[in-house]
């Protein structure tokens, strides 16, 4: 059996396993055993998947390696992923993969929680909060104004859904056409407005494409062109969706700001933020420049 190492998110392992006489697969395995129970939700998540016409790859099986970390085996997807993709496609096709997009994630029209869910959220977001203000300096005026909006907004309009939990341009894959989500990941809450909040991490923040030094005007036209028509297809299924979308970016971006090592990073994700920060006081009318 041959096995090629493809890298891997959170410290996990991802090999390409083939022996030649079988379908070559994938195998995701654990970085420790505390990640075990982590990997097996993720793996849960993916196989339960269902967004039509956007795929999964197909769980094969699930087990133990002899040092006891857990892994699953999957379908091999041989695609681009999307943050590539969008580099050299046609700007015609951007409507195309908006729509699909649309289409297998949002509702058809605004439903309300009930009492339970929106009581449900409305904690989980609190203790998500507070948790984050401990272990963030107070010395950011940027990260200080987004706190205070996060925990002044009323989360209790999320409905639970279906969630990716990590819904980059990286982790969309292109195969003749067709969409395929990967890297599922487990969530502190399951809602779509968080996917495509963090979808917008990569065509507005362009946070995929923080370290390539020479990003054509042509990919940031198509970013654009994505973001806008992602907007307003969502907008017109029910408006009030837009401003959860930014606030669900607004919490994903600030989440990062424990993670950064290099003060470019720093420096990238302080402007980023308070364009969002801007874009969300122009949503609720609020005094601002458009961004």
């Amino acid at each position: 059996m041959n096995r090629y190492n493809l890298g891997g998110h959170s410290g996990c392992q991802i090999f390409l396993m083939e022996d030649g006489e079988t379908t070559a697969y994938v195998r995701k395995i654990s970085k420790d055993r505390e990640y075990n129970s982590r990997l097996k939700i993720q793996s849960e998540k993916q196989a339960a998947f269902c967004g039509d016409p956007i795929k999964a790859p197909k769980v094969l099986g699930e087990g133990y390696t002899e040092d006891g970390m857990y892994f699953f085996d999957m379908e091999y997807i041989q695609g681009v992923t999307l943050a590539e993709y969008m580099k050299t496609m046609e700007i015609g096709k951007v409507k195309g993969l908006v729509e699909i997009l649309v289409s297998s994630l949002a509702p058809k029209k605004q439903t309300l929680a009930a009492v339970e869910e929106q009581l449900l959220a409305t904690d989980i977001f609190r203790v998500k909060l507070s948790g984050l203000r401990k272990m963030l300096s107070n010395d950011n005026d940027v990260v200080n104004q987004a706190l205070n909006m996060l925990e002044a907004h009323d989360w209790s309009k999320l409905s639970p859904s279906q969630c990716h939990g990590d819904m980059t341009l990286e982790n969309i894959i292109i195969k003749n056409d067709s969409l395929f989500f990967i890297d599922f990941l487990d969530s502190f809450y399951d809602s779509w407005i968080l996917d495509i909040g963090t979808l917008l991490q990569d065509v507005q923040v362009m946070w995929s494409y923080r370290f390539q030094k020479n990003v054509s005007m042509n990919t940031v036209l198509r970013l654009i062109v994505f973001r806008d028509l992602l907007l307003d297809k969502i907008s017109k299924i029910d408006s009030s969706y837009v401003i959860e979308i930014y606030y669900a970016l607004l919490q994903k971006l600030i989440r990062i700001y424990p993670y950064i090592k290099d003060e470019f990073t720093n420096h990238f994700l302080n402007e980023k933020t308070s364009c969002v920060l801007q874009n969300i006081k122009i949503l609720e009318g609020q005094p601002g420049e458009v961004v």
